[in-house]
């Protein structure tokens, strides 16, 4: 089984304080193109998840003004995270059950990667890209020791 280190690509993990309000943080995943932002204390540590659907839920659709509510508040508090040598396949049937679509990745106590579930199928895609180059190369005589694919009649 493929680990979730394998995905890490050492991009900034987007964070803002506790304190920070909605409206900052809506701000933030927008400008980075980010479906959320992980609320941290100052040495990093995972505090909470903030996501575009806590802000429609919890925000929006309460009608709190997002420039005065603090994330504290509106924060998703209880975190499932997983080490960088979690499985692929466990954390993709773990974000199934859960229902999330975010997946912080904690190694040392510190937030190191968030990955999304676009991130998961980006994967699986290219995964399954290279599995069909290798059997079109191994249909088409193109893999070493590989049979010479049959004449095409005329």
């Amino acid at each position: 089984m493929k680990p979730i280190r394998e995905l890490i690509t050492g991009h900034p993990v987007l964070s803002l304080l506790s304190t920070a309000t909605a409206l900052e943080a809506a701000r933030a995943m927008t400008t980075n193109r980010v479906g959320c932002v992980m609320i941290a204390d100052r040495e990093n540590r995972p505090q909470g998840i903030f996501t575009e659907r806590d802000l429609m839920t919890r925000v929006v659709v309460l009608g709190k003004d997002p420039n005065r509510v603090r994330l504290e508040d509106v924060m998703s508090k209880e975190v499932f995270v997983v080490s960088p040598d979690y499985s692929l396949n466990e954390a993709r049937l773990e974000m199934r059950k859960r229902h999330i679509r975010h997946l912080p990745i904690v190694e040392d106590g510190k937030v190191i990667c968030v990955l999304s579930l676009r991130d998961l199928l980006r994967a699986d895609l290219k995964d399954h890209e290279q599995d069909l180059e290798a059997m079109n190369a191994y249909i088409n005589g193109e893999v070493e020791g590989a049979p010479a694919p049959p004449p095409q009649g005329d």
